[in-house]
């Protein structure tokens, strides 16, 4: 069996300020739902439509540089979203660095909310 993410969830501690983040790196919109009242989730989707993650916030998670480290798809040219990180509040934590075997580049950043996120395309 093979492994591919399923869900992620992205801690905040201000759900519209980090909405905003994300969707200025990524040039995207997110889909704005909640599970509960208190619940509230920025989702990430898919070309297809299909959600993929969120961003969300509560007294059981709490944003940091340290632990999971997930990888967000760049898409085509990873320099362009790393482009708009610093103009949109975050910091490059990882400059853009080629992987070996041509397995493509990676950056790592810090977002709005203080979480490490990560980057990663072809090109």
């Amino acid at each position: 069996m093979q492994t591919s993410v399923n869900w992620f969830e992205i801690a905040t501690k201000d759900l519209t300020r980090a909405a905003r983040f994300y969707e200025a790196v990524f040039a995207t919109r997110l889909r704005l739902e909640a599970l509960e009242e208190e619940s509230p989730m920025a989702i990430f989707t898919r070309d297809d439509g299909q959600s993929v993650g969120c961003l969300t916030g509560g007294d059981w998670i709490e944003p940091s540089p340290q632990g999971t480290l997930v990888y967000l798809d760049a898409g085509p040219d990873i320099q362009a979203v790393i482009d708009r990180i610093v103009p949109a509040g975050g910091k490059v934590a990882l400059p853009k660095t080629q992987l070996p075997k041509d397995l493509g580049y990676i950056c790592q950043f810090i977002d709005t909310e203080g979480n490490r996120v990560a980057l990663h395309a072809m090109n």
